[in-house]
């Protein structure tokens, strides 16, 4: 476990007190002395229980997102999701004092009387988990005219590789989150977001072109999101309408068949030959010199894992029209 990177992230937040407990339960966790569920009771106990709630849950989330940043080892980073999950699968907070707690989110002030369930604009603390979206998109999506994802984190100042890095954290995180959901309150809809532009930018752009500039940068992303989570959006994809902006490397190979078929304007739905495209540009780039050889055994095994995909969805349509 990746300790320093977990203290220094700890020491952000705002109150001394949650600075020891955040640290303290989630070192346990990180080293499997608990698990998450026995965590975010913890960790819910302590906020509950702070004579500041907004700080105390606000700093909660700001640690989620902050390990997200920093955890690089993806058993870690598996570790944080299922505590994301955890926090969310948690009984609503209740107010438990005697007097009225004034709570403010995005310039919205919420009054939760003695008793009351902690309820602010984005829903109910801890089913809807207020302000996570919000942090993780922020993080996950800095923009800087005209860079955004690992090229926005490099004009900022960041070092290429730690650029690399902290976008690869923040996907792989993610992709957790969406391969744990099952049997959570938590919508974790707008991450397909996040999905599918990472995926796309990564394998629709030559990284020779200045628009493709990041695709490489995605591409350990991109294969993170296919072999972690990759069932559950493929099915999301196949069963409700998702789009993404299409590439060029997607327009130049299927125009023509796009146009003949009159579904030129459906190009940017995200399809089953869309993905079997993907498996080609992730076997194109496996062949090639542009990645390092472990790199190389991602995109092979994400191809792969696209085409079992396809083969298993085929197989299980059948078996429904049977």
């Amino acid at each position: 476990m990746e300790i320093d990177h977990l203290e220094s992230v700890c020491t952000h937040q705002k109150s001394e007190r949650q600075i020891v407990t955040l640290y303290d339960i989630s070192k346990d966790i990180f080293e499997d002395a608990i698990g998450p569920e026995e965590a975010a009771t913890k960790i819910a106990s302590c906020v509950c229980v702070s004579d500041d709630f907004q700080t105390a849950y606000l700093d909660v989330v700001c640690f989620l997102i902050g390990a997200a940043n920093n955890l690089s080892e993806q058993h870690d980073l598996s570790k944080l999701a299922n505590l994301t999950l955890a926090l969310s699968r948690l009984p609503d907070a209740r107010n438990e004092t005697r007097r009225t707690i004034q709570l403010s989110f995005d310039y919205k002030s919420s009054e939760i009387g003695p008793g009351d369930i902690f309820v602010v604009g984005e829903g109910k603390i801890w089913a809807d988990l207020p302000q996570f979206a919000v942090n993780l998109g922020d993080s996950m999506y800095v923009i800087k005219p005209p860079f955004s994802g690992p090229t926005a984190y490099i004009s900022d100042g960041l070092a290429e590789h730690w650029a690399e890095q902290k976008w690869t954290n923040l996907n792989t995180f993610a992709a957790y989150l969406i391969s744990g959901s099952d049997d959570t309150p938590y919508s974790l809809a707008y991450l397909y977001l996040y999905t599918f532009r990472t995926i796309t930018d990564s394998l629709e752009y030559d990284p020779k072109t200045e628009k493709g500039i990041d695709s490489l940068h995605s591409l350990r992303s991109a294969c993170r999101w296919i072999t972690i989570a990759g069932e559950q959006i493929w099915t999301e994809s196949m069963r409700s309408p998702r789009n993404a902006a299409a590439g060029p490397l997607w327009h130049r190979k299927y125009h023509v068949d796009l146009v003949k078929s009159g579904q030129w304007g459906e190009r940017s739905l995200i399809t089953s030959q869309r993905w079997l495209a993907w498996a080609s540009r992730l076997d194109k780039l496996a062949g090639s010199d542009m990645i390092e050889d472990e790199l190389k055994d991602m995109a092979r095994s994400s191809a792969e894992m696209i085409r079992m995909f396809e083969r298993e969805w085929v197989f299980d349509i059948k078996d429904e029209i049977q």
